[in-house]
Protein backbone atom coordinates (compact mmCIF):
# COMPACT_ATOMS: atom_id res chain seq x y z
CA UNK A 1 0.00 0.00 0.00
CA UNK A 2 0.98 3.61 -0.49
CA UNK A 3 1.74 5.71 2.45
CA UNK A 4 -1.10 8.16 2.31
CA UNK A 5 -3.99 5.48 1.40
CA UNK A 6 -5.96 5.27 4.10
CA UNK A 7 -6.90 1.58 5.54
CA UNK A 8 -10.42 1.04 7.33
CA UNK A 9 -10.75 -2.18 9.69
CA UNK A 10 -14.10 -3.80 10.62
CA UNK A 11 -14.01 -6.49 12.97
CA UNK A 12 -17.37 -8.38 13.53
CA UNK A 13 -17.58 -11.07 16.21
CA UNK A 14 -19.27 -14.25 14.48
CA UNK A 15 -22.58 -15.23 16.24
CA UNK A 16 -21.46 -12.93 19.20
CA UNK A 17 -23.84 -14.34 22.12
CA UNK A 18 -24.22 -17.96 20.88
CA UNK A 19 -20.26 -18.18 20.36
CA UNK A 20 -20.21 -17.05 24.02
CA UNK A 21 -22.42 -19.48 25.57
CA UNK A 22 -20.31 -22.24 23.71
CA UNK A 23 -17.26 -21.37 24.98
CA UNK A 24 -18.36 -20.85 28.44
CA UNK A 25 -20.55 -24.29 28.23
CA UNK A 26 -18.31 -27.03 26.04
CA UNK A 27 -21.67 -29.36 25.92
CA UNK A 28 -23.20 -26.48 23.66
CA UNK A 29 -19.95 -26.30 21.26
CA UNK A 30 -20.98 -27.69 17.65
CA UNK A 31 -24.78 -27.61 18.55
CA UNK A 32 -27.30 -25.50 17.25
CA UNK A 33 -27.89 -22.54 20.14
CA UNK A 34 -29.93 -19.46 19.71
CA UNK A 35 -29.98 -16.67 22.31
CA UNK A 36 -33.47 -14.80 22.76
CA UNK A 37 -36.59 -14.36 24.64
CA UNK A 38 -39.30 -14.47 22.08
CA UNK A 39 -37.59 -13.60 19.25
CA UNK A 40 -33.61 -14.91 18.23
CA UNK A 41 -31.11 -12.01 18.99
CA UNK A 42 -28.42 -14.30 18.00
CA UNK A 43 -27.63 -18.01 16.48
CA UNK A 44 -24.77 -20.11 15.93
CA UNK A 45 -23.84 -20.87 12.88
CA UNK A 46 -25.02 -24.57 13.50
CA UNK A 47 -28.56 -23.07 13.77
CA UNK A 48 -27.92 -21.17 11.03
CA UNK A 49 -27.98 -24.25 8.79
CA UNK A 50 -31.57 -24.93 9.52
CA UNK A 51 -32.50 -21.78 8.38
CA UNK A 52 -33.05 -20.07 11.93
CA UNK A 53 -31.59 -16.39 11.58
CA UNK A 54 -31.97 -13.18 14.43
CA UNK A 55 -35.30 -11.84 15.12
CA UNK A 56 -36.96 -14.80 14.05
CA UNK A 57 -39.54 -16.06 16.59
CA UNK A 58 -38.93 -18.58 18.79
CA UNK A 59 -41.92 -20.70 18.19
CA UNK A 60 -40.44 -20.98 14.29
CA UNK A 61 -36.86 -21.24 15.45
CA UNK A 62 -38.34 -24.48 17.33
CA UNK A 63 -40.61 -25.96 14.48
CA UNK A 64 -37.16 -25.70 12.07
CA UNK A 65 -35.08 -27.36 14.74
CA UNK A 66 -36.69 -28.65 17.18
CA UNK A 67 -33.09 -30.06 19.23
CA UNK A 68 -32.41 -26.33 19.64
CA UNK A 69 -30.95 -24.96 22.73
CA UNK A 70 -32.38 -21.66 23.74
CA UNK A 71 -30.62 -19.52 26.21
CA UNK A 72 -31.98 -15.88 27.40
CA UNK A 73 -28.50 -14.59 27.56
CA UNK A 74 -26.97 -12.21 30.19
CA UNK A 75 -25.72 -8.86 28.30
CA UNK A 76 -23.40 -8.01 31.09
CA UNK A 77 -20.75 -11.23 29.90
CA UNK A 78 -21.68 -10.11 26.85
CA UNK A 79 -20.24 -6.67 27.49
CA UNK A 80 -17.37 -8.09 29.69
CA UNK A 81 -16.05 -10.06 26.26
CA UNK A 82 -16.52 -7.29 24.21
CA UNK A 83 -14.33 -4.80 25.76
CA UNK A 84 -11.48 -7.74 26.04
CA UNK A 85 -12.00 -8.07 22.35
CA UNK A 86 -12.17 -4.08 21.90
CA UNK A 87 -8.77 -3.62 23.75
CA UNK A 88 -7.17 -5.89 21.62
CA UNK A 89 -8.45 -3.99 18.37
CA UNK A 90 -7.10 -1.16 19.76
CA UNK A 91 -3.82 -2.17 19.39
CA UNK A 92 -4.22 -2.56 15.44
CA UNK A 93 -5.87 0.64 14.90
CA UNK A 94 -5.23 4.65 15.66
CA UNK A 95 -8.70 5.16 16.49
CA UNK A 96 -11.65 2.23 16.85
CA UNK A 97 -15.65 3.02 16.84
CA UNK A 98 -17.40 0.19 18.34
CA UNK A 99 -20.71 -1.11 18.52
CA UNK A 100 -22.52 -4.03 20.21
CA UNK A 101 -20.71 -6.97 18.12
CA UNK A 102 -18.31 -5.03 15.86
CA UNK A 103 -16.23 -2.21 15.21
CA UNK A 104 -14.41 0.04 12.73
CA UNK A 105 -10.97 0.95 12.94
CA UNK A 106 -8.44 3.10 11.05
CA UNK A 107 -5.21 0.63 10.79
CA UNK A 108 -3.70 3.26 8.47
CA UNK A 109 0.18 2.84 8.59
CA UNK A 110 -0.26 0.18 11.22
CA UNK A 111 1.48 -2.23 8.65
CA UNK A 112 4.65 -0.89 9.82
CA UNK A 113 4.09 -2.91 12.61
CA UNK A 114 1.91 -5.56 12.30
CA UNK A 115 2.61 -6.05 8.32
CA UNK A 116 0.63 -6.37 5.27
CA UNK A 117 -3.24 -5.69 5.56
CA UNK A 118 -3.97 -9.57 5.96
CA UNK A 119 -0.82 -10.13 8.01
CA UNK A 120 -2.35 -7.14 10.30
CA UNK A 121 -5.98 -9.26 10.38
CA UNK A 122 -4.93 -12.87 11.24
CA UNK A 123 -3.05 -11.74 13.68
CA UNK A 124 -5.87 -9.34 15.18
CA UNK A 125 -8.16 -12.74 14.57
CA UNK A 126 -5.67 -15.52 16.09
CA UNK A 127 -4.98 -12.75 19.21
CA UNK A 128 -8.26 -12.63 19.82
CA UNK A 129 -9.12 -16.10 19.36
CA UNK A 130 -5.88 -16.95 22.24
CA UNK A 131 -6.85 -13.99 24.73
CA UNK A 132 -10.73 -13.87 24.54
CA UNK A 133 -11.98 -17.26 22.86
CA UNK A 134 -14.17 -15.54 20.57
CA UNK A 135 -14.25 -16.09 16.61
CA UNK A 136 -14.06 -12.74 14.52
CA UNK A 137 -14.07 -12.01 11.20
CA UNK A 138 -12.01 -9.13 9.82
CA UNK A 139 -12.12 -7.20 6.51
CA UNK A 140 -10.24 -4.60 5.81
CA UNK A 141 -10.62 -2.08 2.86
CA UNK A 142 -10.37 1.90 1.83
CA UNK A 143 -13.39 2.68 3.66
CA UNK A 144 -16.00 1.60 6.15
CA UNK A 145 -18.25 0.05 3.85
CA UNK A 146 -15.75 -1.81 1.64
CA UNK A 147 -13.90 -2.61 4.73
CA UNK A 148 -17.42 -4.24 5.92
CA UNK A 149 -18.17 -5.56 2.77
CA UNK A 150 -15.27 -7.23 2.83
CA UNK A 151 -15.72 -9.19 6.89
CA UNK A 152 -19.30 -10.09 5.16
CA UNK A 153 -17.64 -11.81 2.65
CA UNK A 154 -16.15 -14.55 4.61
CA UNK A 155 -18.06 -15.11 7.99
CA UNK A 156 -17.34 -17.04 9.51
CA UNK A 157 -13.75 -16.56 10.93
CA UNK A 158 -12.27 -15.06 7.96
CA UNK A 159 -10.19 -12.17 6.53
CA UNK A 160 -10.14 -10.38 3.55
CA UNK A 161 -8.77 -7.29 2.19
CA UNK A 162 -9.90 -5.27 -0.95
CA UNK A 163 -7.00 -3.37 -2.03
CA UNK A 164 -7.39 0.52 -3.00
CA UNK A 165 -8.40 0.14 -7.04
CA UNK A 166 -10.24 -3.48 -6.92
CA UNK A 167 -13.32 -1.96 -5.11
CA UNK A 168 -15.06 -2.16 -8.79
CA UNK A 169 -13.78 -5.28 -9.50
CA UNK A 170 -15.45 -6.68 -5.96
CA UNK A 171 -18.86 -5.20 -6.06
CA UNK A 172 -19.38 -6.17 -9.56
CA UNK A 173 -21.14 -9.12 -9.02
CA UNK A 174 -22.35 -8.37 -5.76
CA UNK A 175 -26.38 -8.69 -5.26
CA UNK A 176 -27.33 -5.54 -5.05
CA UNK A 177 -29.04 -5.72 -1.94
CA UNK A 178 -25.71 -6.52 0.00
CA UNK A 179 -25.40 -2.70 -1.01
CA UNK A 180 -25.78 -0.66 2.41
CA UNK A 181 -28.55 1.81 1.66
CA UNK A 182 -30.45 -0.56 -0.45
CA UNK A 183 -33.54 -1.24 1.75
CA UNK A 184 -36.43 -3.73 0.81
CA UNK A 185 -38.77 -0.78 -1.12
CA UNK A 186 -35.46 0.23 -2.38
CA UNK A 187 -34.57 -3.56 -3.86
CA UNK A 188 -38.20 -4.32 -5.27
CA UNK A 189 -38.01 -1.16 -7.34
CA UNK A 190 -34.45 -2.31 -8.67
CA UNK A 191 -35.48 -5.62 -9.11
CA UNK A 192 -39.28 -4.09 -10.90
CA UNK A 193 -36.19 -3.11 -13.20
CA UNK A 194 -34.52 -6.29 -14.00
CA UNK A 195 -31.10 -4.89 -11.67
CA UNK A 196 -30.27 -7.42 -9.52
CA UNK A 197 -26.10 -7.27 -8.85
CA UNK A 198 -24.27 -3.83 -8.11
CA UNK A 199 -22.54 -4.39 -11.83
CA UNK A 200 -26.03 -3.33 -13.51
CA UNK A 201 -27.15 -0.66 -11.30
CA UNK A 202 -23.61 1.09 -12.08
CA UNK A 203 -24.95 1.28 -15.16
CA UNK A 204 -27.35 3.87 -15.15
CA UNK A 205 -26.05 6.82 -15.11
CA UNK A 206 -25.89 9.95 -12.15
CA UNK A 207 -28.28 12.12 -13.99
CA UNK A 208 -31.04 9.40 -13.88
CA UNK A 209 -30.56 7.58 -10.09
CA UNK A 210 -30.69 11.04 -8.89
CA UNK A 211 -35.06 11.48 -10.02
CA UNK A 212 -35.72 8.06 -9.50
CA UNK A 213 -34.34 7.51 -5.33
CA UNK A 214 -34.35 11.40 -4.82
CA UNK A 215 -31.77 12.23 -2.10
CA UNK A 216 -30.74 8.13 -1.91
CA UNK A 217 -30.12 8.60 -5.84
CA UNK A 218 -26.34 10.32 -5.23
CA UNK A 219 -25.47 7.99 -2.46
CA UNK A 220 -26.43 5.35 -4.35
CA UNK A 221 -24.14 6.25 -7.24
CA UNK A 222 -21.30 6.67 -5.21
CA UNK A 223 -21.63 3.32 -3.45
CA UNK A 224 -22.01 1.18 -6.27
CA UNK A 225 -18.32 2.78 -7.10
CA UNK A 226 -17.00 1.71 -4.04
CA UNK A 227 -16.78 5.02 -2.14
CA UNK A 228 -18.38 5.74 1.03
CA UNK A 229 -19.89 9.30 1.90
CA UNK A 230 -19.33 8.14 5.61
CA UNK A 231 -15.61 9.55 6.88
CA UNK A 232 -13.50 7.31 8.26
CA UNK A 233 -12.93 6.65 12.17
CA UNK A 234 -10.03 8.86 12.86
CA UNK A 235 -11.90 11.96 11.10
CA UNK A 236 -15.24 11.26 12.68
CA UNK A 237 -16.34 13.43 15.51
CA UNK A 238 -15.38 11.72 18.95
CA UNK A 239 -19.23 12.94 19.73
CA UNK A 240 -21.37 10.09 18.67
CA UNK A 241 -24.57 10.29 15.99
CA UNK A 242 -27.04 8.88 18.71
CA UNK A 243 -27.14 6.84 21.77
CA UNK A 244 -30.03 4.14 22.42
CA UNK A 245 -31.17 2.06 24.42
CA UNK A 246 -34.63 -0.71 24.15
CA UNK A 247 -35.41 -3.84 25.25
CA UNK A 248 -38.49 -6.61 25.40
CA UNK A 249 -41.04 -6.76 28.14
CA UNK A 250 -40.50 -10.07 29.88
CA UNK A 251 -44.48 -10.40 29.23
CA UNK A 252 -46.60 -8.33 26.57
CA UNK A 253 -47.99 -5.44 28.92
CA UNK A 254 -50.21 -2.80 29.03
CA UNK A 255 -49.94 -1.47 32.46
CA UNK A 256 -49.03 2.35 32.22
CA UNK A 257 -47.35 2.17 35.29
CA UNK A 258 -44.76 -0.88 33.76
CA UNK A 259 -44.52 1.06 30.44
CA UNK A 260 -43.56 4.38 32.15
CA UNK A 261 -41.03 3.18 34.13
CA UNK A 262 -39.30 0.56 31.57
CA UNK A 263 -38.93 3.92 29.28
CA UNK A 264 -37.50 5.78 32.55
CA UNK A 265 -35.18 3.22 33.58
CA UNK A 266 -33.80 3.04 29.62
CA UNK A 267 -33.67 6.54 29.32
CA UNK A 268 -31.82 7.08 32.31
CA UNK A 269 -29.18 4.49 31.62
CA UNK A 270 -28.82 6.49 28.08
CA UNK A 271 -28.70 9.66 29.71
CA UNK A 272 -25.93 8.76 32.15
CA UNK A 273 -23.67 7.32 29.14
CA UNK A 274 -24.20 10.90 27.55
CA UNK A 275 -22.99 12.97 30.88
CA UNK A 276 -20.20 10.51 30.80
CA UNK A 277 -19.27 11.77 27.51
CA UNK A 278 -19.68 14.99 28.69
CA UNK A 279 -22.84 15.63 26.24
CA UNK A 280 -26.25 17.36 26.23
CA UNK A 281 -29.00 16.10 24.73
CA UNK A 282 -31.72 17.76 22.00
CA UNK A 283 -33.00 15.13 20.10
CA UNK A 284 -35.33 11.96 21.36
CA UNK A 285 -37.22 9.46 19.38
CA UNK A 286 -39.40 6.92 20.83
CA UNK A 287 -40.23 3.84 19.73
CA UNK A 288 -42.88 0.90 20.88
CA UNK A 289 -43.62 -2.49 19.30
CA UNK A 290 -46.90 -3.86 19.33
CA UNK A 291 -47.61 -7.70 20.74
CA UNK A 292 -48.48 -8.25 17.33
CA UNK A 293 -45.41 -7.25 16.03
CA UNK A 294 -46.55 -3.64 14.76
CA UNK A 295 -44.24 -1.13 15.42
CA UNK A 296 -44.04 2.69 15.22
CA UNK A 297 -41.48 5.82 16.23
CA UNK A 298 -41.70 9.06 16.78
CA UNK A 299 -39.06 12.00 17.53
CA UNK A 300 -38.95 15.47 18.54
CA UNK A 301 -36.57 18.15 19.16
CA UNK A 302 -36.10 20.51 22.26
CA UNK A 303 -35.52 24.00 22.10
CA UNK A 304 -31.90 23.71 23.69
CA UNK A 305 -29.89 20.99 25.00
CA UNK A 306 -30.19 19.31 28.11
CA UNK A 307 -28.89 16.71 30.62
CA UNK A 308 -32.11 16.45 32.66
CA UNK A 309 -33.53 12.77 33.03
CA UNK A 310 -37.01 14.54 33.77
CA UNK A 311 -37.05 17.17 31.18
CA UNK A 312 -36.31 14.57 28.38
CA UNK A 313 -38.33 11.88 29.76
CA UNK A 314 -41.61 14.46 29.85
CA UNK A 315 -40.60 14.43 25.76
CA UNK A 316 -40.54 10.66 25.98
CA UNK A 317 -44.26 10.90 27.88
CA UNK A 318 -45.12 13.50 25.28
CA UNK A 319 -44.33 10.81 22.15
CA UNK A 320 -45.94 8.07 23.70
CA UNK A 321 -49.10 10.23 24.33
CA UNK A 322 -49.13 10.62 20.22
CA UNK A 323 -48.12 6.49 19.81
CA UNK A 324 -50.07 4.21 22.14
CA UNK A 325 -53.02 4.50 21.04
CA UNK A 326 -53.64 0.90 20.39
CA UNK A 327 -55.59 -1.66 22.61
CA UNK A 328 -52.78 -3.77 22.02
CA UNK A 329 -50.14 -5.14 24.33
CA UNK A 330 -46.91 -3.57 24.24
CA UNK A 331 -43.96 -6.18 23.28
CA UNK A 332 -40.92 -3.95 23.40
CA UNK A 333 -39.97 -0.29 23.60
CA UNK A 334 -37.04 2.23 23.11
CA UNK A 335 -35.46 5.41 23.15
CA UNK A 336 -32.79 6.95 20.97
CA UNK A 337 -31.17 10.20 22.31
CA UNK A 338 -29.47 12.38 19.19
CA UNK A 339 -28.24 15.85 18.53
CA UNK A 340 -25.51 16.36 21.06
CA UNK A 341 -23.26 19.10 22.23
CA UNK A 342 -21.06 19.72 24.62
CA UNK A 343 -21.97 20.17 28.74
CA UNK A 344 -21.65 23.48 29.12
CA UNK A 345 -21.72 24.98 26.14
CA UNK A 346 -24.75 27.02 25.95
CA UNK A 347 -24.96 27.79 29.63
CA UNK A 348 -25.61 31.67 30.25
CA UNK A 349 -24.37 33.61 32.95
CA UNK A 350 -27.35 33.51 35.36
CA UNK A 351 -28.84 29.76 34.75
CA UNK A 352 -32.26 28.48 36.93
CA UNK A 353 -32.10 27.07 40.16
CA UNK A 354 -33.61 24.47 38.95
CA UNK A 355 -30.95 23.83 36.06
CA UNK A 356 -28.00 23.86 38.80
CA UNK A 357 -29.85 21.61 40.67
CA UNK A 358 -30.32 18.89 38.40
CA UNK A 359 -27.28 19.60 37.19
CA UNK A 360 -25.66 18.39 40.86
CA UNK A 361 -28.19 15.75 41.63
CA UNK A 362 -27.43 13.87 38.62
CA UNK A 363 -23.79 13.87 39.19
CA UNK A 364 -24.11 12.79 42.98
CA UNK A 365 -26.63 10.21 41.40
CA UNK A 366 -24.21 9.24 38.87
CA UNK A 367 -20.86 9.05 41.30
CA UNK A 368 -22.51 7.03 43.79
CA UNK A 369 -23.53 4.36 40.92
CA UNK A 370 -20.11 4.36 38.94
CA UNK A 371 -18.44 3.22 42.46
CA UNK A 372 -21.40 0.66 43.48
CA UNK A 373 -23.28 -0.33 40.58
CA UNK A 374 -26.10 1.12 38.98
CA UNK A 375 -28.76 -0.38 40.81
CA UNK A 376 -27.09 1.71 43.78
CA UNK A 377 -29.99 4.06 43.51
CA UNK A 378 -33.28 3.39 42.06
CA UNK A 379 -34.79 6.64 40.94
CA UNK A 380 -38.15 8.37 38.86
CA UNK A 381 -40.58 6.60 37.65
CA UNK A 382 -37.81 3.43 37.37
CA UNK A 383 -38.97 2.41 40.80
CA UNK A 384 -41.95 1.07 39.41
CA UNK A 385 -39.95 -1.81 38.12
CA UNK A 386 -39.46 -2.59 42.24
CA UNK A 387 -40.72 -6.28 42.61
CA UNK A 388 -41.58 -6.65 39.02
CA UNK A 389 -38.29 -7.47 37.90
CA UNK A 390 -34.85 -8.90 39.43
CA UNK A 391 -31.68 -6.89 39.87
CA UNK A 392 -28.77 -7.46 39.85
CA UNK A 393 -25.47 -5.27 40.22
CA UNK A 394 -25.63 -3.48 36.69
CA UNK A 395 -29.85 -2.07 37.23
CA UNK A 396 -32.68 -4.71 36.43
CA UNK A 397 -32.10 -7.97 34.50
CA UNK A 398 -34.19 -7.29 31.08
CA UNK A 399 -35.70 -9.83 29.26
CA UNK A 400 -33.74 -8.87 25.55
CA UNK A 401 -29.69 -8.78 26.05
CA UNK A 402 -29.43 -5.03 25.21
CA UNK A 403 -25.61 -2.96 25.17
CA UNK A 404 -26.13 1.43 25.50
CA UNK A 405 -24.94 1.83 22.06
Amino acid sequence: MAANEKLILHLDVDAFFASVEQLLIPALRGRPVVVGCGVIASCSYEAREFGLRAAMSLRRARQLCPRVEILKGDSQIYRCFAEQIWRIARGYTTSLETYLDEAYGDASGMEGIHGPPISLGRELQKQVLDEVGLPISVGLGPNRMMAKLASSSVKPRGVAWIAPGTEERFLTDLPVEKLPGVGPKTLTRLHDMNIHTVGQLRAIPRSALGPMFAGRGELLYERCRGRDAVRSPSIRSATPRTISRETTFHTPTCDADEIRGMLFYLLERAMRTARRGGMRVRGVELSIRYDDWKQFTAARSLPNPSESDDEIFAVVLELLRRLHRRRVALRGVGVVLSHFSPAGYERTLFEAHREVRDRRLHGAVDTIRDRYGHAAVVTGKSIELLGRLEQNDYGFVLRTPSLTK
